[in-house]
């Protein structure tokens, strides 16, 4: 996935035999802002070029976009533009069980 170094959060699914499914935002650090959302299957079917993917956020807002096969994986990314509350941002691909998620935590108020 192209993601900085510094992402604010990653995470991806772990399993042997199955697929693996990754999420990881590029916003600061605590802040409710997820900035960029990259997801990647990295071990798709060799015959999928694309793939829908469900991205749930913390409040239950549910949103799809299309993975394209890059280097062997399906990427997506998008930008929600909008801050959100405390909770999972989830990535779900259609053909795939698994769903990789980060926790959004908004620590604005200590500031």
């Amino acid at each position: 996935m192209e993601t900085p170094a510094v992402a604010a959060a990653s995470a991806c699914t772990h399993h042997f035999s199955g697929p693996q499914i990754c999420i990881s935002t590029t916003g600061d650090s605590g802040s409710p802002n997820p900035g960029k959302v990259w997801t990647s299957w990295t071990n798709p079917p060799r015959n999928r070029t694309q793939a829908t993917v469900h991205i749930t956020e913390p409040d239950g807002l549910t949103y799809t976009v299309t993975a394209r096969r890059r280097d062997g994986e399906l990427v997506a990314s998008t930008v929600p533009g909008r801050m959100m509350k405390d909770g999972k941002l989830c990535a779900r691909y259609e053909g795939s069980s698994r769903t990789a998620c980060v926790q959004i935590i908004d620590r604005g108020w200590r500031n």
